[in-house]
């Protein structure tokens, strides 16, 4: 199913969503703040030279090649982080730099990317450090996708995936100035329904129901999504267009009836979170268990499993009955959340 690029709101699922992350990610901090982790020689890193050492040498690397470095630090408090941030600056991570309180993104001058997040929490420092993005001579499609919106004003960019119906891209040598002259020229043609605008991206459909993401990566980098609306979406389009008293009647009737693919989903979510319950209860009695750091790596590998097949589930909105069953899912799943503070 397609995702919603539109930027509609999705206010039940993404409640419950935004839950699930949280729990998953206080679960994963609680267990990692009770190992110092491996030990990190930051000669070792590949990549380090571009970056100050970090004020602790103790977490874990997940990936450290030319192309890629992710490691976590532990043991960092928030007066740390800052002054970490700060000296990242002066190593030139200053480009189209964002911050807040928990967060820091930046490009330097050769458009490698840098990405730090910091939890609170866990006393844990996350750094990660791309390469700077390959990018070739750029050929606009003239497919069904190529042809719903104009060709951006530079030539240099790369594909990330092309079909006939959809494509994603991102275009270099992209000014800030460039990206919203882009969205300009593509509201013009006709990409201006149901949109969402901020700072950095332009989410949008046309009156055929195409949808286009337009963000403004940082680094003069601009990406553009286009899909062609689902056929379910054209039917239904078309079904409205000759809609009559008795098919309004079986609107009402749908919205008593609870969706399988809905119920399936609220129903997978329910299951894991009583297994997170029952994992955390084991944890909480022995801390010092070192096998649960091992069956914890299991519950993230599943806990990716579950996203992978929730997200096939198109949840831009949830009938009378979907609401009410969402309620009765969420009660039960916050009153067994309470067990493990108990």
């Amino acid at each position: 199913m397609k995702h919603n690029k539109s930027g509609k709101k999705k206010p039940f699922f993404l409640r419950w969503w935004f839950v699930l992350l949280v729990i998953i990610v206080i679960g994963g901090v609680a267990l990692s703040s009770k190992s110092s982790g491996e030990k990190i020689k930051w000669d070792d890193i590949v990549m380090g030279e571009m970056l100050p050492e970090p004020p602790a040498n103790k977490g874990e690397i997940h990936f450290n090649s030319s192309e890629e470095l992710w490691i976590d630090i532990n043991k960092i408090s928030e007066k740390q982080f800052d002054k970490y941030v700060s000296e990242c600056k002066g190593y030139g991570f200053t480009v189209d730099a964002e911050k807040d309180s928990m967060s820091y993104d930046a490009y330097n001058e050769d458009g490698y990317k840098l990405s730090l997040m910091y939890s609170s929490y866990g006393e844990k420092l996350t750094i990660e450090l791309d390469v700077p993005m390959e990018m070739g001579k750029l050929k606009w499609p003239s497919s069904k996708a190529g042809k719903k919106i104009p060709a951006p004003k530079s030539e240099k960019g790369k594909f990330e995936h092309e079909y006939d119906d959809n494509f994603f891209v991102y275009v270099g040598d992209t000014s800030k100035a460039d990206y919203e002259d882009y969205i300009n020229a593509c509201m013009d043609a006709g990409f201006n329904v149901d949109y969402d605008k901020g700072d950095n991206h332009y989410y949008a459909d046309n009156a055929d129901g195409w949808h286009v993401s337009i963000r403004y990566e940082g680094n003069n980098i601009m990406s553009i999504d286009i899909d062609a609306p689902d056929e379910e979406e054209t039917q239904t389009e078309k079904s409205t267009e000759k809609e009559t008293s008795e098919n309004e009647i079986t609107e009402k009737t749908d919205e008593n009836t609870l969706g399988t693919e809905f119920k399936a989903a609220m129903d997978s979510y329910e299951s894991f979170m009583n297994e997170y319950v029952d994992f955390m209860k084991k944890y909480n009695k022995n801390p010092n268990d070192v096998s649960l750091i091992g069956d914890y790596a299991d519950y993230v590998k599943k806990y990716a499993e579950f996203v992978d097949d929730f997200e096939k589930w198109d949840d831009e909105e949830l009938n009378t009955a979907e609401t009410a069953y969402y309620i009765d899912v969420q009660a039960r799943v916050s009153k067994k959340l309470l067990e493990i503070s108990e």
